[in-house]
């Protein structure tokens, strides 16, 4: 497996939060964001937003951008929170005409996904949730979500595949898909071979998972789709520079997707609210290299026996042999 780095155009935008809402810089138009990555050393493709393709800028031009720029489509991802229209769910939503509406919307992703020559649409499925008690019949709220899930990777099929993410919350208190285990169980419900699991770092740590044994569970099942990696203090979704604050687990996870073979594409996915976007992806990917080049030299067959025996300190000596020294 040889690292391959992509990152969503959302990178570059304004960030903003609910105390500086006006963002902390100026967003740049997509043709100027989509330049900006060209001139990461490293990258390879760009994930694009259903967003992003508009009147001023179609989808022939933006393939035609991309090109231009040396850069790949990785993928395209349907996020529902841009419309308050989904604020109460979008896939999972009781009213007929609203979820035909987010289904729509997926649909749109796999017609983009084609275009751009991508064959992996991501669905986030942030506004499918409840914040009280009592809210949501989640019998009813389940079925509906995957009920238009099947809708959407029915036309998806075969040439694109559905990666569902999971988080545990944001925007709402309590996201459906809010697992490994959840997002894995509703794949297996689904049974279509199309269908499998957008993994981010962040949102695994903020689950309480440990990333790299989530990748070993999913790829015993060959359900992991999208690989997503970012970084941050475990309660919340940080959206932070991957590598920096979590080390250890970013390395062991990047361990288990080599020895898995995972042949997708690395997205960044971060929020580099006062941090220069170009400066904070270009940091992140080499934080991600440096640490892929030194599992180049960990002895995979020594690292076996070692966990046989169940003795940490025998593991630690092995790895950090390569790590720290």
């Amino acid at each position: 497996m040889t690292a391959k780095f992509s990152t969503g155009l959302w990178v570059f935008s304004s960030n903003p939060d609910r105390y500086c809402v006006e963002g902390y810089r100026d967003i740049p138009k997509v043709t100027e964001a989509v330049s900006l990555a060209a001139k990461i050393k490293g990258l390879k493709g760009v994930e694009v937003s259903q967003t992003d393709i508009s009147s001023d800028l179609p989808v022939k031009d933006m393939k035609r951008l991309l090109k231009d720029n040396g850069l790949a489509c990785s993928g395209v991802n349907t996020n529902l929170c841009h419309s308050r229209r989904f604020s109460l769910a979008g896939f999972g939503h009781q009213h007929q005409k609203t979820r035909n509406a987010a289904i729509d919307e997926g649909r749109k992703a796999a017609d983009l996904a084609r275009a751009l020559g991508a064959s992996e649409i991501t669905l986030r499925l942030f506004t499918d949730g409840f914040d009280y008690p009592f809210q949501v019949d989640y019998t009813a709220h389940w079925n509906t979500v995957i009920s238009s899930i099947k809708t959407i990777a029915k036309y998806a099929s075969p040439d694109v595949n559905v990666a569902i993410t999971y988080k545990p919350r944001e925007p709402r208190k309590h996201l459906t898909v809010a697992t490994v285990g959840k997002a894995l169980s509703m794949c297996q419900e689904i049974a279509m071979k199309n269908v499998g699991v957008a993994m981010n770092f962040s949102h695994a740590m903020m689950s309480g998972e440990n990333p790299a044994e989530s990748v070993a569970f999913l790829t015993r099942s060959n359900k992991l789709f999208q690989m997503y990696f970012s970084d941050g203090y475990r309660l919340w979704d940080d959206a932070m520079i991957p590598g920096s604050i979590n080390l250890w687990e970013s390395m062991e996870t990047l361990f288990y997707l080599k020895t898995a073979k995972y042949k997708g594409y690395l997205t960044i996915d971060m929020l580099p609210q006062r941090i220069e976007p170009t400066h904070a992806l270009q940091i992140a990917i080499g934080n991600l290299s440096i640490l892929y080049k030194k599992l180049e030299k960990l002895d995979t067959s020594e690292l076996r026996r070692a966990q046989k025996t169940l003795d940490a300190m025998e593991t630690q000596r092995i790895v950090r042999r390569v790590m720290l020294q």
